[in-house]
């Protein structure tokens, strides 16, 4: 079995598929889970719960898990990018060193993540002022089960961006998609107390919105197991042995080029948290509504994130092999496919936003919310999709800063504007504000990658 997959040579379309399409059924797969979990979490009015309710729980919990991966970003993206270029020059051993000291990393993040996250579950659900006592009650249940296990999450992404910078995303696939099976699998029998399989009942456990958690925890555990079956094998692509080949300066190295993408992540979930805490004023289905929108928007997000991570990759090994024109090729070859794709994709949120939304909430009231939330979200997809994409590229070239600068800006942002037009639009105008700042952050990004592949190809003119 190869260790990587050599993205340097061969036809760039093709070398960029291998990569990204891999990445793009990960995203597919995770997507149905994370509407699957929603669908059966919207389903505990069959146990006299409030639907809306044990939604709006998930979502609040969910955003101390979207902050912890800010920390799995920085030890991930900045693992990846080494061994991507490290396998560019095809110095195995140093993608060896890189994978064990970000190992050790992502280890002691996973250990911050989890007592935080477990001991600090009341204070941190607190912050959101919730009305409802069961809200609040679901939210820290789910919150002290998930991060209990934070350690299968940490160590099963760190494997992934391993498999990511070697080009090697079938194996992420293939893993991966074993785990989040099983989770849409068990969802149903935990969280409801019957369930029809096949038109015969049969009895679930009933744990409602703790029994999410536990089925999410379950899964991340099963895939961290095939890693570890895996990286005891023959096929492994490197030896773990921290105490042979852990370096400190390599370490250094790896937080350099993933910090400011980590910084990024854990801004944009902090903004996140108090774009949240705005939101449930107006109500927790309206929470509710913003948690299911966020996932139907993955239509276009796991799409631009398979073509982020194949980007990654592969400027990474060809900035790795010294081949800068082979890197704009790269570019130009998947914004000639994604850009289309992005507008297919504002037309079809905007068009059909209430039939989308209807799938998971049916009362017409919320539904009205939900139409709203995505016909505002629509016209902005296209732009993060260019977000996306291009901050991949640029984390190839280890250039994380540029594109964490223009995210860190633009995100910050949002807050005094969302203050701002909430006054004479209410919930809407902090959607308007979110979607406003993703056209702005997508066109200044592509701007500038433009500007910075022009200065690359003075250099290289002047140097000849």
């Amino acid at each position: 079995m190869k260790r990587k997959i050599d993205l340097t040579t061969g036809n760039i379309l093709k070398k960029l598929l291998i990569v990204a399409v891999p990445t793009l059924f990960t995203s597919i797969i995770q997507m149905t889970y994370n509407l699957t979990d929603m669908f059966w979490v919207g389903k505990v009015g069959s146990m006299g719960l409030n639907p809306d309710e044990a939604i709006a729980a998930v979502g609040t919990a969910g955003y101390y898990v979207w902050f912890g991966f800010g920390l799995i970003l920085l030890a991930k993206i900045g693992t990846s990018v080494n061994v991507s270029q490290s396998a560019g020059k095809n110095d195995m051993d140093l993608v060896t060193r890189y994978g064990n000291s970000g190992l050790i990393l992502m280890l002691i993040f996973a250990a911050v993540y989890s007592l935080f996250g477990y001991f600090g579950a009341d204070l941190y659900i607190s912050m959101f002022n919730l009305e409802s006592v069961n809200v609040t009650l679901y939210a820290t249940d789910y919150l002290q089960v998930v991060t209990m296990f934070g350690i299968s999450l940490f160590m099963v992404n760190f494997f992934n961006g391993v498999n990511d910078g070697l080009g090697k995303t079938i194996n992420t696939l293939i893993i991966t998609a074993s785990g989040l099976i099983l989770n849409i699998i068990l969802d149903p029998f935990f969280i409801l107390e019957e369930i029809s399989v096949f038109g015969v009942i049969m009895p679930g456990l009933g744990l409602a919105v703790k029994g999410a958690a536990i089925a999410t925890v379950i899964a991340q555990g099963f895939i961290l197991l095939i890693y570890i079956v895996f990286y005891i094998s023959k096929y492994r692509p490197f030896n773990i042995n921290p105490k042979k080949y852990f370096e400190l300066d390599l370490l250094k190295q790896i937080i350099r080029i993933g910090l400011p993408i980590g910084i990024q992540s854990m801004l944009f979930s902090s903004i996140s948290i108090v774009l949240g805490i705005m939101i449930v004023s107006y109500g927790e289905a309206v929470l509710a509504i913003q948690r299911v929108g966020s996932q139907i928007e993955a239509l276009a997000w796991m799409i631009a994130s398979g073509f982020q991570v194949a980007l990654a990759s592969f400027v990474g090994q060809n900035f790795g092999a010294g081949k800068h024109d082979r890197i704009r090729q790269g570019y130009f070859t998947a914004l000639k496919l994604l850009v289309p794709y992005g507008i297919i994709v504002n037309v079809v949120l905007f068009v059909f936003a209430e039939q989308l939304f209807s799938i998971f909430i049916t009362t017409p009231s919320t539904l009205s919310i939900g139409k709203t939330y995505l016909e505002i979200l629509s016209i902005s997809q296209l732009f993060m999709i260019i977000e996306l994409t291009t901050a991949g590229a640029f984390n190839g070239l280890g250039k994380t800063k540029i594109p964490s600068s223009v995210g860190i800006i633009g995100n910050g942002l949002r807050i005094p504007f969302a203050i701002l037009f909430s006054v004479s639009l209410g919930y809407a105008g902090i959607w308007w504000v979110v979607s406003f700042s993703s056209i702005i952050k997508g066109t200044v990004l592509l701007v500038w990658f433009f500007i910075y592949l022009r200065r690359v190809n003075k250099m290289k003119i002047v140097l000849s």
